[in-house]
């Protein structure tokens, strides 16, 4: 698996290029070194059109109700995902990653995730994240 990424500061972006088969351990891998790069909120690009996951959607759901439940100081920022509209699984796997307040989701070109991103909030990492409304 290879994952290429490079980071955009002025603009609060990260970008990173995943390729080949993806395992979740390489995946939480990059998770982490995003979060220890101080880069939570910043926007994320994903492009994952040839990445291959080696997981299933159940340990992917597990996956992502971890990190909801991972207490954050500052806000996270949105994710775009760019898509093979080929094939459904990896939507399905991916569009999961959505986590309370952060919101991400699945574009089949870059063109429209970046437009998208670009009209998203830019998060300062000083900021408190927002508390969850009770219904």
């Amino acid at each position: 698996m290879s994952i290429k990424s490079s980071v955009d500061h002025p603009n609060r972006l990260v970008y990173a290029f995943f390729s080949g088969p993806l395992s979740l351990l390489e995946l939480a891998g990059f998770a982490r070194e995003v979060v220890s790069s101080g880069l939570l909120h910043y926007r994320k690009l994903f492009h994952v059109v040839e990445a291959r996951p080696d997981f299933t959607e159940r340990e992917m759901a597990a996956m992502a109700q971890v990190l909801r439940e991972q207490p954050v100081k500052i806000p996270r920022g949105p994710m775009a995902f760019v898509i093979d509209p080929e094939r459904g699984d990896i939507v399905k796997l991916f569009a999961s990653l959505d986590v309370e307040g952060r919101p991400a989701k699945v574009f089949r070109n870059v063109h429209e995730a970046r437009k998208w991103l670009g009209e998203q909030p830019v998060a300062d990492e000083r900021d408190p994240p927002k508390p969850k409304l009770v219904k």
